[in-house]
């Protein structure tokens, strides 16, 4: 297999977004605040219902989103209005995290919102509870398991939606000597509940504290590196803003795929022989026509065709 060696370019991206913080520190709502500004710098002609009913939420939390429904926050300036929302119950499969991503986009959503992620690693039916549930070696079967995270980070990176996911901490602690020589907990920091690995895969991950203060422990963007802000949708604007700075590489490779496919009609046009070598081509890839194909299947079709 050969390699393609290009240029380095941005190229127009989705967001993916991780939130991590203790329960009660705001992780659902910020979401939706950011949420709020990718839309609103996509669509600023749009009205705020107009907005809402692009963001969706897949709620494992007992539709605690809900809550926040129609409810003005940030002093009343910003008000949550009726976004999209699935009441997401268990089992907590990766594939059911996975439908439930695509039951929202075929709703109209554009921003999509897992409240919580860590349900699919500690939850009914997650991943540490299937693994309780299986016979044998421990350890190989953690193994066996490693093709859910795999799953979900297709789920997080594939779906050409913006993907914002909060995660639960676990506090943890450790004993240390204060100034009167006595032990003592101390708070040594706060770990996402779900596998450690998952984290590389966000492009963007915020801690939150129980002040709602938010800080970038991972920034791809280099947007919010050493801030401490409070999650609004002036985040998500200027978020919007950097995903759109890129190449729109989709709409290159729609133009180039129409471009393709009119050269090969072009060059079938009156050509018995072209015709019958694309009616072979087109039988192989299960007798679909060729305008159904991918583009890298239409690019090896044009170049059979102008091999020949």
């Amino acid at each position: 297999m050969s390699f393609e060696v290009k240029r380095a370019r941005r190229e127009k991206q989705k967001a993916v977004i991780g939130l991590v913080g203790p329960s009660g520190s705001g992780k659902t709502v910020g979401a939706l605040m950011i949420a709020l500004g990718l839309m609103r710098e996509a669509y600023p002609q749009a009205n705020d219902d107009e907005l809402w009913s692009k963001i969706g939420v897949a709620d494992t939390e007992h539709k605690r989103s809900m809550l926040y429904a129609n409810v003005n926050f940030n002093n009343d300036e910003e008000r949550i209005g009726e976004f999209l929302h699935i009441n997401f119950e268990p089992p907590y499969t990766t594939e059911r995290y996975q439908a439930a991503v695509e039951a929202l986009k075929k709703g109209g959503a554009e921003v999509v919102i897992i409240d919580s992620l860590s349900h699919n690693w500690q939850g009914e039916g997650g991943i540490v509870d299937q693994h309780s549930n299986m016979e044998g070696n421990s350890f190989q079967n953690w193994g066996k398991l490693s093709s859910e995270t795999t799953k979900l980070v297709k789920t997080l990176t594939r779906n050409n939606v913006h993907i914002i996911a909060t995660l639960r901490t676990k506090q943890e602690y450790a004993m240390e000597q204060n100034a009167n020589g006595k032990m003592q907990p101390v708070k040594v920091g706060t770990k996402p509940v779900q596998k450690d690995e998952l984290e590389y895969e966000f492009m963007l991950n915020f801690s939150i504290d129980m002040d709602n203060k938010a800080r970038a422990s991972k920034d791809n963007t280099l947007l919010f590196k050493g801030e401490e802000i409070r999650l609004s949708p002036a985040v998500g604007r200027k978020l919007y803003k950097w995903l759109e700075l890129g190449v729109d590489i989709r709409a290159e490779e729609e133009e180039e795929r129409k471009r393709l496919l009119s050269e090969i009609d072009m060059l079938v046009s009156g050509n018995e022989e072209k015709r019958k070598l694309l009616e072979q081509i087109e039988f192989k890839m299960g007798k679909r026509s060729v305008s159904t194909f991918k583009l890298e299947h239409i690019k090896l079709a044009y170049e059979r065709l102008t091999t020949k």
